[in-house]
C-alpha cells in the first residue's frame, strides 16, 4: 500500500465503504420491496375479503328479508323488506364486479377463481328464486313464498353462503401468510442489514487504519508538525530539528531533513562565495588603482620617450646629412689625390719643372691638409653624434674613431709631403728619390682617401638605416601610446566592473542572509588588511 498515492489509498477506503452502503441499500431496497409485495398481497386480500363479506352480507340479509316477507302480513312490512332486497342485490353486484377486477390481477390463486366461479354459479342458482318469492310476496302469497323458501331457495343458499364463508375463509388464510412471510422477510433483511453494517463499520476502521499508519508511515510525522517545519524551514531556519524515526530513509520528513541538509550545504557555499567574490572584488579594486597609476606613469614615460626620440631622428638626420658632405668631400680628395699622382709621374718625367711642380705639390698638400682637417672635425662631430646615440652609436663611434685617424694620418702625410717638398727644393739633387718615395706616400694617401670614401659610404648607409629604424621605433612609440591609453579605458571599466560585483556580493549576501543554519556565523574566508576600509571604500575612487 506505500507504493500507492494517498488520494488513491483514500479512494479505495472510501469506495470500499461505498459499495458496503451499496449493498446494504439493495438489501434494504429488496427487502422494502419484499414487504411492499407481501403488503400488497395484504392489501388485496383485505380488499377481496371485504368484497366477500359485503357478498355474504348481501346474501344474509336478503335471505332474512324473504324469511320477513314469508312471516309478515302487512303489506307496509313486506315492501319495506322488498326494498331491503333490492338495495343488497345492488349492494352484491357492485361487490361481485369488484371483487371480479380484483381476481383479474396478477397472483390470484386457482382455488380463488374456484370458489369465485362457484359463488357465481350459486347466485345464477339462487337470485332466479329470489326474484320468484319476491313476486309472490308481492302477490301476497305468503304460503307459497314459505314454501319456496323451505323446499328450493334455504338449500342453494346454504351452498351459496358455505362458498362465500370458505372464500372469506381462504382470503383469511392469504393474508396470515403474507404477514407471516412479511414477518420472516423483515427478520432476515434486519439480520442482514446489521450484520452488512457490521462488516462496513469493521472494514472502514480497517481501512482507516491501515491509510493513517500508511500515511504517517509515509509523512514519517503529524502533517502539522511537518507543515510547521516546512514553514520554518520557508522562513530561512535550516537550524530546525527534525525528528525522524529509527531507519526511516524515504518519508515526508526524511526529504525535509535532505532538503535543510542540502539548503545548509548551499546557504553555506554561497555565503562563504559572497564573501570571496566580495574580498576578491576589493583585492580587484586595489590593484586596478595600483594598475592604473602604473599605466598613467608608463604614458608620461612614453610621451618622455617619444619626445627623445624625435630629437635623435633630428640629429641622425643631421650626421646623415653630414655623412653625405664627408662622402663628397672624400670623393673630391680622391680625384685630387689622383691628380697629385699624375704630377709626381711628370715630375719623374721632366723634374725640369720641378720647382713649378713643388708649389703645385704645395697647393695640393694644403688642399690635402684642409680635407684631413675637415676629415677631422667631421670624425669629432660623428664621436659626439656617436656618444649622445648611446648603445645604437657604439658602432658608428667605432667607425668616426677610425676616420678621425686616418684624417690624422692625412694630416700627417701632408705635412710630411711638404716637409719633402721643401727639402726638394732644397736639395734638387736628391729630387728623383724624394720624388719616389713622394709616389709611394701619395698611392698611400689615396688608398688612405679611398678608405675614408668607402667609410664614409657605409656611414651614410647606416645612418639611413638608423633613421629608418628610429622611425619605425617612433611609430612603435605612437602605437604603445595609443594601447597605453587603451588600457587605462580597460582599467577604469575593470574598476567599475570591480565595483559593481562588489555590490552584488554585498546583495547575494543580504538575500541568503535571512536564513540560519549551524554554526551562527561564519568566519571571513580572507582578513582585510586594518586602515582598508569597507569593499565600497576599495572601489571607491581616489
Amino acid at each position: 500500500m506505500n507504493k500507492l498515492k494517498v488520494s488513491t489509498r483514500l479512494a479505495l477506503g472510501f469506495a470500499s465503504v461505498v459499495v458496503l452502503l451499496v449493498v446494504i441499500s439493495l438489501v434494504g431496497v429488496w427487502g422494502m420491496s419484499t414487504v411492499k409485495g407481501n403488503l400488497s398481497d395484504i392489501i388485496v386480500n383485505n380488499q377481496q375479503g371485504s368484497m366477500v363479506d359485503q357478498m355474504n352480507t348481501s346474501v344474509r340479509v336478503r335471505a332474512l328479508a324473504i324469511r320477513n316477507i314469508a312471516l309478515f302480513q302487512d303489506p307496509a312490512l313486506i315492501k319495506r323488506e322488498i326494498d331491503r332486497i333490492k338495495v343488497q342485490e345492488k349492494s352484491y353486484q357492485e361487490a361481485r364486479t369488484e371483487l371480479a377486477k380484483l381476481f383479474e390481477q396478477p397472483g390470484t390463486t386457482p382455488k380463488e377463481h374456484e370458489l369465485f366461479d362457484r359463488i357465481a354459479q350459486n347466485a345464477a342458482e339462487t337470485e332466479p328464486l329470489l326474484a320468484q318469492a319476491v313476486a309472490l310476496a308481492q302477490d301476497n302469497k305468503t304460503a307459497e313464498v314459505t314454501s319456496l323458501l323451505v323446499q328450493k331457495i334455504r338449500p342453494v343458499q346454504a351452498k351459496w353462503l358455505d362458498n362465500l364463508d370458505e372464500l372469506g375463509s381462504f382470503e383469511d388464510k392469504l393474508n396470515a401468510q403474507a404477514a407471516a412471510d412479511s414477518d420472516v422477510t423483515y427478520s432476515g433483511i434486519l439480520t442482514t442489514t446489521w450484520t452488512l453494517v457490521a462488516v462496513a463499520v469493521l472494514l472502514a476502521l480497517g481501512a482507516a487504519f491501515l491509510i493513517v499508519r500508511s500515511v504517517l508511515r509515509q509523512l514519517g510525522g503529524e502533517p502539522a508538525h511537518a507543515q510547521e517545519l516546512a514553514a520554518q524551514i520557508a522562513q530561512g531556519n535550516l537550524a530546525v530539528t527534525i525528528p525522524l524515526a529509527k531507519g526511516d530513509h524515504s518519508s515526508l520528513m526524511a526529504s525535509l531533513e535532505n532538503m535543510r541538509a542540502q539548503l545548509t550545504s548551499i546557504v553555506d557555499g554561497i555565503k562563504r562565495s559572497a564573501e570571496s567574490i566580495s574580498t576578491a572584488a576589493g583585492q580587484i579594486a586595489v590593484g586596478n588603482l595600483d594598475l592604473s597609476r602604473r599605466t598613467e606613469e608608463q604614458a608620461a614615460s612614453l610621451e618622455e620617450t617619444a619626445s627623445s626620440m624625435e630629437e635623435i631622428t633630428s640629429t641622425v638626420e643631421q650626421n646623415t646629412q653630414n655623412a653625405g658632405q664627408g662622402n663628397q668631400l672624400a670623393r673630391s680628395a680622391s680625384l685630387h689625390a689622383q691628380k697629385g699622382g699624375e704630377v709626381v709621374e711628370r715630375v719623374v718625367d721632366t723634374m725640369k719643372d720641378i720647382s713649378d711642380s713643388a708649389n703645385k705639390i704645395t697647393e695640393i698638400i694644403s688642399t690635402v691638409e684642409g680635407i684631413a682637417f675637415q676629415t677631422n672635425i667631421l670624425a669629432l662631430n660623428a664621436a659626439v653624434e656617436a656618444a649622445r646615440a648611446g648603445e645604437q652609436g657604439r658602432g658608428f663611434a667605432v667607425v668616426a674613431t677610425e676616420v678621425r685617424s686616418l684624417a690624422q694620418r692625412s694630416a700627417s702625410a701632408a705635412k710630411e709631403i711638404r716637409g719633402l717638398i721643401e727639402s726638394s727644393v732644397q736639395h734638387v739633387g736628391a729630387g728623383q728619390k724624394l720624388v719616389d718615395e713622394a709616389g709611394q706616400t701619395m698611392s698611400q694617401v689615396v688608398q688612405s682617401i679611398q678608405q675614408v670614401n668607402d667609410l664614409m659610404s657605409e656611414i651614410t648607409a647606416a645612418s639611413s638605416e638608423q633613421s629608418s629604424g628610429i622611425s619605425q621605433i617612433n611609430i612603435a612609440i605612437s602605437q604603445m601610446d595609443e594601447v597605453t591609453q587603451q588600457n587605462a579605458a580597460l582599467v577604469e571599466e575593470s574598476a567599475s566592473a570591480a565595483q559593481s560585483m562588489a555590490q552584488q556580493a554585498d546583495s547575494l549576501r543580504q538575500a541568503v542572509s535571512v536564513f540560519r543554519i549551524e554554526p551562527p556565523a561564519l568566519a571571513p574566508l580572507v582578513s582585510r588588511e586594518p586602515g582598508f576600509g569597507s569593499t565600497t571604500a576599495l572601489l571607491s575612487p581616489a
